[in-house]
């Protein structure tokens, strides 16, 4: 008796330090595949033709939980992906239809290739396509159902990723068109998932589709990371069809701590401490709801928790968070012919999506822990923006390139004096501001000025290298040391003439 009560109490023991141990971070992917088929900047998609569907445009809408209703019998609908894209694999969420479904591809609507065919019943919640990747400008999926209902969600994934792209929203969040950032280009990764999914860590973190398996935990958690401050109005879920209780947190700055291995890790228990910013239950279990928080949601960290009415064989969800985008930055190329002969080229190198376009965003932190959220964000940026204003004989006579919150702009006036100035801005809102001038002769002044974030000078040095000045250090009067307008260095104090400069991105107060 001894024994077996002693075996209790030490299952108990590790039971109960299961539940409250720390979970260790996933690592960020850099590329997360978007949706073919969802209409928006990436997506050429749209609706070709249906058959015994209902409201078969909401499978193009970027809505988690729009339903598109499907008769019992022969049913068909056709999407024109707009232009020919690589495809290899599908899925959509089933509420209640039950027989067989068929997926096909071509790429004219002539020849049809099937990718795959599926039987399911209604108790299937997910019904999955994966083939081999082929290129496609139409996918037409086709269903025999003995049993009629809705679907959800229909994804197309393939050689498509959210690399190159770098959503911006309004400083208020108010204003451009509603998107979800979580499945779409917004740059958001999952960081922590709990428990450990049984569909496998990869897939659900790739494709934020989770099947979390049977367990003690009262919660199912999956934690995101925008890489900058969001502005988000409207959270959803499509889930297995129970009664739940949807939860979401909103964190300033995640309470991460490294663990003994040196990985970050979070304590399930900083839930304790937080109210979240929105809730809602799904009493009758349909699969689906909404939840709007009484205030727009600014944050960088969000937590999506689910908690069912009993602990099910297994539990299938995916989440969303809308916010408003006021437009989306492509890596492209932009020429422009001005009137006085120069022309201005600006290219945009996008960097990684998690976090790509920090540097330009205008939202404003709201609290210290916003700002250190931001400043980390804007510091890891990895967006290139190059401006380059060559003349007529295509000469280069100013190029200025931003890379997270560094912006670093040439001069070169028409006495070949060079100005080259590198502009910080700094987490603590201060600015460093170094500016190397080099002459044709080889001399060579270097000023580095430090500002506050009121746009008060807190410190200045100036050296000089051979050839130089050295009692001659001039600046502009509003501080602006890449403007062309300090005197070259061995010219007497005469004014160079100074060539054109175009700044992108933020510059000193």
């Amino acid at each position: 008796m001894k024994l077996t009560t002693s075996i209790f109490l030490a299952c108990s023991l590790l039971t109960a330090g299961s539940l409250h141990a720390k979970w260790s971070r996933i690592p960020i992917i850099k590329e997360k595949p978007v949706d073919i088929a969802v209409s928006g900047a990436h997506s050429a998609a749209s609706l070709d033709s249906s058959s015994g569907f209902g409201r078969a445009d909401a499978l193009l809408i970027d809505d988690i939980t729009a339903p598109a209703t499907v008769s019992a019998g022969k049913s068909f609908v056709i999407i024109n992906l707009g232009r020919p894209v690589l495809i290899s694999q599908s899925s959509f969420t089933n509420d209640g239809i039950e027989g067989r479904a068929i997926l096909s591809a071509s790429a004219d609507k002539h020849g049809w290739a099937v990718l795959e065919e599926k039987v399911f019943s209604a108790a299937d919640r997910s019904v999955d396509f994966k083939f081999a990747g082929m290129q496609a400008k139409f996918v037409k999926l086709e269903l025999a159902l003995s049993k009629g209902g809705t679907i959800r969600a229909l994804h197309f994934f393939g050689g498509q990723t959210d690399k190159g792209y770098a959503v911006k929203q309004s400083p208020d969040g108010k204003q451009g068109k509603p998107m979800d950032l979580i499945n779409g280009l917004g740059g958001a990764r999952i960081i922590y998932a709990a428990p450990r999914p049984a569909n496998g860590l990869d897939t659900a973190v790739t494709y934020n589709k989770f099947a979390f398996p049977e367990s003690d935990e009262k919660y199912r958690t999956i934690i995101y990371d925008f890489g900058q401050l969001r502005i988000l109005n409207e959270f959803a879920s499509v889930h297995s069809p129970r009664p739940v209780r949807f939860e979401v947190f909103a964190f300033d700055n995640l309470p991460e701590k490294e663990d003994w291995r040196g990985r970050m890790a979070f304590d399930p228990n900083d839930f304790d401490s937080k109210s979240p910013v929105a809730v809602a239950e799904d009493t009758r279990g349909l699969g689906a709801l909404k939840a709007t928080p009484d205030k727009p949601v600014k944050t960088r960290y969000l937590a999506l928790r689910w908690e069912p009415e009993f602990n099910p064989p297994d539990f299938q969800c995916t989440g969303a968070a809308e916010g408003n985008v006021l437009n989306i930055v492509t890596t492209n190329t932009i020429t422009i012919q001005n009137a006085d002969g120069t022309t201005t080229t600006v290219t945009i190198q996008v960097g990684d999506a998690h976090g790509a376009g920090a540097a330009e965003s205008p939202l404003t932190p709201d609290n210290a822990q916003q700002q250190i959220a931001q400043g980390t964000a804007v510091q890891s940026d990895t967006t290139v923006i190059t401006t380059t204003v060559t003349d007529a004989n295509g000469n280069v006579v100013s190029q200025t390139t931003q890379q997270g919150s560094t912006t670093t702009t040439v001069n070169v006036d028409s006495s070949g004096t060079t100005t080259t100035t590198t502009e910080t801005s700094n987490s603590d809102g201060s600015t460093t501001t170094i500016t190397e001038t080099k002459t044709a002769d080889g001399s060579t002044t270097t000023t580095v000025t430090n500002t506050d974030s009121s746009g008060q000078q807190t410190g200045s040095a100036t050296t000089q290298g051979s050839g130089g000045n050295n009692s001659q250090t001039t600046t502009s009067s509003d501080g602006n040391l890449g403007g062309g307008s300090s005197p070259a260095p061995n010219s007497g104090g005469s004014q160079g003439s100074s060539g054109n400069q175009i700044t992108t991105g933020p510059t000193s107060p």
